[in-house]
């Protein structure tokens, strides 16, 4: 890795621009399938004469797929070359996708979308693993607008095409669309990656790949269906219980392993952990807001979805905005006062969240989101780029896929606690049998409720992560700051570290 001093801030000019912009297209068609199939599942359902239970296969097993293919995903572009297995990984997503576009049952789409996850799920971990191949730990920051893209415009922009094409065209060009894309991404990724070093020594972590395939699909699957037939159900005690126990023997298995295929051990670096975990909890309040606002504005405040898409729309402005903000001024003074700047925001947006009612003004709800999009954009990539300054160069394939896993598990976890919360709530103020909020049957006042409840709860887990900010601090920038030329390099930091 380069030494700390030998740092130049990146022009507009800087020709890694666009390989950078090769594998953020990747990554932003992997989150994007994510997001774009949910508008489109009650089409799928209705061409198919399916009912909603078997149409959920449609979304999980997506998610399944991804769950199995995303840990192993670091020591795959070690074993076969992140180039070369990033050009795989496209290539399998793209058929995928054509396959689900051209599917002919819900059988055959499942299977095509289990194809397209197999694929999908690879391409973020790896293209962010190809670009730190690239760039040097005091440029991360620099180069983070792109980096943080996919996570930003993935999420907004699902939802609106998706409904735009199932309205206008069909639900089969949400599918469809990918074959352009891919193509061209392939191409791009041809010919401006270049190949990693191919370490064929490299033995697979047999046991802790097998424990990952029952592990993380079991947890994934468990907290899915919990909020939705019970946590008391025998489906779903049977799916935890299978996952935590893996879970624990997969960690014991990591842990002592030589060359583990997840490096849980990075974990021993006190920076690192302390940035996951603050990752890991304002992700509650960050995507729970993402998950629980269009189902408010939907349900309890009545608007349609085409107009909900809209007006969440500024959030993705916004944040693009303060991301480069973030970025060309982190190196200046540092990632606490942007991490605590951006969750103190986010903190107030949430707790302001409570007072939105059947009434609230379209204005109102623009100004909320845009303060959602400034928090998004101060602090996310902000302590992703802490996290993984601690990292040595040899294990960053590990580390992308180690923090992927973590980030996809989590979502599955917040969106079943807050679908737990909202449930909870309407049958603690005697809801009428039968109602819910999904589908706008529950009485306003309670629907009302509910909201503020689960928007309490987020404020309070988002104030426990602004407390982590404080500590938080990035040896490879205050190394360069105090050393100059003598400033260590990053690999070995994280070394002093984790010792």
């Amino acid at each position: 890795m380069a030494q700390a001093a030998a740092f130049q801030k990146p022009t507009l000019r800087d020709p890694r621009w666009l390989p950078l912009l090769v594998t953020t297209i990747g990554s932003f068609m992997s989150l994007f399938d994510s997001t774009i199939v949910n508008i489109a599942l009650p089409s799928v359902l209705r061409d198919f004469h399916q009912d909603l239970g078997n149409g959920q296969l449609v979304l999980t097993s997506y998610l399944m797929a991804l769950a199995v293919v995303i840990p192993i995903s670091g020591w795959l572009g070690e074993r076969v070359g992140m180039k070369r297995l990033y050009m795989i990984t496209l290539v399998l997503f793209t058929i995928g996708s054509v396959l689900c576009g051209l599917a002919w049952n819900l059988q055959s789409l499942i299977a095509f979308r289990i194809l397209q996850g197999l694929g999908g799920g690879m391409l973020q971990p790896l293209g962010m693993a190809i670009v730190f191949t690239m760039i040097t730990p005091l440029e991360r920051g620099y180069f983070s607008s792109v980096l943080g893209l996919p996570l930003l415009a993935a999420p907004l922009l699902g939802p609106s095409v998706g409904g735009y094409l199932v309205q206008y065209a069909s639900w089969r060009m949400i599918f469809l669309m990918n074959l352009p894309i891919g193509i061209i991404n392939l191409a791009l990724a041809w010919r401006l990656l270049k190949e990693t070093p191919i370490q064929h020594h490299l033995k697979l972590d047999k046991r802790g790949f097998i424990l990952a395939s029952i592990c993380f699909p079991s947890l994934l699957l468990g907290m899915s269906q919990g909020a939705e037939v019970g946590w008391a159900s025998a489906e779903v005690v049977g799916l935890l219980t299978v996952g935590v126990v893996t879970l624990y023997l997969f960690v014991r298995t990591e842990w002592f392993h030589d060359d583990p295929m997840l490096q849980l051990r990075l974990f021993k670096t006190p920076m690192f952990a302390l940035a996951i975990g603050i990752q890991v909890v304002t992700q509650f309040s960050l995507f729970g807001l993402q998950y629980i606002l269009p189902l408010f504005l939907q349900t309890a405040r009545g608007w349609g979805a085409s107009k909900t898409g809209l007006v969440l729309l500024p959030m993705g402005v916004v944040s693009f905005i303060t991301l480069n903000f973030a970025g060309q001024f982190y190196n200046r003074i540092g990632p606490r006062p942007l991490a605590i700047g951006g969750m103190t925001a986010l903190a107030i947006t949430t707790f302001l969240c409570t007072f939105l009612d059947q009434n609230t003004g379209v204005i109102a709800v623009l100004l909320l989101v845009s303060c959602r999009g400034l928090a998004l954009g101060l602090y996310s990539q902000t302590v992703q780029v802490v996290a993984f300054n601690t990292v040595p160069d040899g294990q960053m394939p590990r580390a992308t896929s180690l923090m992927n896993m973590f980030m996809r598990v989590n979502s599955s976890f917040i969106t079943a606690i807050l679908t737990t919360i909202l449930i909870t709530s309407l049958w603690l103020h005697h809801a009428p049998a039968g109602s819910a909020i999904a589908d706008g049957t529950a009485p306003v006042p309670l629907m009302l409720t509910a909201f503020r409840e689960a928007f309490l709860a987020m404020t309070v887990v988002t104030i426990c992560g602004i407390a982590m900010a404080f500590f938080l601090r990035d040896r490879v920038l205050e190394a360069h700051r105090a050393g100059g030329a003598n400033a260590p390099a990053a690999e070995e930091l994280a070394m002093e570290a984790g010792e």
